[in-house]
């Protein structure tokens, strides 16, 4: 059975606000009648001789049917609504949270473009959990272009339900942004109608290292080495895998040092890091909930931090959230934090309304792909409104030349038709690649302070601060 959005299920979920403030769209989502099959055709008798015996078989004749063709209007001039088609994956276990978030985002943006509408017409949304399945995420994909006329699509699902959606999409071409999926080989092929908003694989991995070349040599012993503290775990061991490739291409030394949970008191590993022969310039903390905020404050007790020569990073983004400390001291001067998704010191206005309405209802900070399912839906509406018909090569070329700032930044696409990736000096998974996601390094430069105040240090491109350090640097 196909399942659209279901209120009921996310308000328990998300709660009271989300259901409605965000969540007022879904009931939008109406699918148009499917096309009726084929009828088979009259049975066709054929004669097969054997010797002196005549044998009468019966075939039947099912003639291939005729593929059905996208059903959108070609022009908005002979169209009553733009519809825009979204999958995602808001039954699968693990992922139906991020789904809701994402739905959250649609939602708010579709609240802001019918306030005015795409050219006077109202958007439309008609989405489907497909959940995250690679055979009915391509059915629901070729249903949403044949039968609810869809005139592009936003899937927010993995990596393989993704490719599965790209075969579709590029069949009937029709333009598809990817919200979610992180996997570089999705758009290395050059798919022409796909467009990704996610930051790839490479991207995320090479962060740490990309952020600690960039800083050098912080304690200025002539060596640029880091010290990972990683829990055994899929999570730890993923960034482990992930810093021995990527740092030693960055020049960087690095140790890794593995630990088993749970645990509070991390004396010996503190005392491992004292007696090193070097003071790394870094020390990554990649620890999930109250144990690596333990790690970071007994780390500041024991002299390793900034204003002694080290860095200490924590990946946990419980480190930004302030009722996480309890009644441990708030973070201390110095501590730096991972995090994925535009902050309030370098949120543009519309990335700033996001971050204020949760934080206004008591929610987590929004994840990224809550910003960019908002900005997806702003993008093909944009490319709607500048392309001279809604016909598919047509629309793909109006997001190729897209420029325009919306919550999570400014949206380019530098590398496409007109100018592919090399593969060597660029990247070839960056066709259609957004290229700057706000994946950030904030700091804390005062005790106690509000993490939404917390300074951006990296990237350059939207630091907050004159310098890439503060306040020691």
């Amino acid at each position: 059975m196909i399942r659209r959005c279901d209120i009921s299920r996310y308000i328990l979920a998300i709660g009271f606000w989300l259901a409605a403030a965000w969540l007022g769209a879904c009931g939008q989502a109406t699918a148009s009648p499917g096309s009726e099959t084929p009828s088979p055709a009259p049975v066709i008798q054929t004669v097969e001789v054997e010797v002196t015996r005549v044998v009468y078989r019966e075939t039947l004749v099912t003639p291939t049917p005729t593929p059905l063709a996208p059903c959108s209007p070609p022009t908005l001039t002979e169209a009553k609504e733009v519809v825009i088609g979204v999958l995602l994956p808001l039954s699968t276990p693990g992922a139906w949270m991020r789904g809701a978030n994402m739905q959250a985002g649609l939602n708010l943006a579709l609240e802001h473009l019918n306030a005015t509408g795409v050219n006077g017409l109202p958007v439309r949304l008609v989405i489907y959990d497909s959940g995250d399945d690679a055979a009915r995420s391509q059915q629901l994909a070729e249903r949403l272009i044949t039968q609810d006329c869809a005139v592009g699509l936003i899937v927010g699902l993995g990596d393989v339900a993704s490719a599965a959606v790209i075969g579709v999409t590029e069949r009937y071409r029709k333009p598809t942004i990817l919200i979610d999926a992180m996997a570089p080989g999705l758009t290395e092929a050059q798919p022409e109608a796909t467009f990704r908003l996610a930051p790839t694989l490479p991207m995320l991995a090479s962060m740490p290292a990309q952020w600690l070349a960039e800083t050098g040599d912080y304690n200025g012993d002539d060596i640029v080495q880091a010290v990972v503290i990683a829990e055994n775990s899929a999570a730890g061991d993923l960034f482990v895998e992930q810093t021995r490739e990527w740092f030693p291409q960055a020049g960087i030394e690095v140790a890794v040092h593995r630990i088993d949970l749970p645990m509070q008191d991390f004396s010996p590993e503190i005392a491992r890091l004292l007696a090193m022969p070097a003071i790394p310039d870094a020390v990554f903390i990649v620890i999930g909930a109250d144990s690596g905020l333990a790690l970071q404050q007994q780390l500041f007790d024991a002299g390793i931090r900034p204003d002694t020569g080290t860095l200490v990073i924590n990946q946990n983004r419980r480190a930004l959230d302030p009722t996480a400390f309890g009644l441990r001291q708030a973070p201390t001067t110095g501590t730096i934090v991972a995090r994925r998704g535009p902050w309030p010191s370098m949120a543009t206005e519309a990335g700033r309304s996001i971050l204020d309405r949760y934080r206004q209802s008591g929610l987590a900070w929004p994840e990224l792909s809550t910003f960019l399912a908002y900005d997806a839906l702003h993008l093909l509406a944009d490319a709607v409104q500048r392309s001279p018909s809604l016909r598919g090569t047509e629309l793909i070329a109006a997001l190729e030349t897209s420029d325009i700032e919306l919550s999570a930044g400014r949206y380019i696409f530098p590398y496409g038709s007109r100018r592919p990736p090399d593969g060597v000096n660029t990247p070839a998974y960056a066709w259609h690649q957004w290229l700057t996601p706000p994946l950030l390094y904030l700091m804390f430069t005062e005790e106690g302070q509000d993490p939404a105040s917390a300074a951006v240090i990296w990237p350059e491109l939207y630091r907050t601060l004159p310098g890439a350090l503060a306040p020691w640097k």
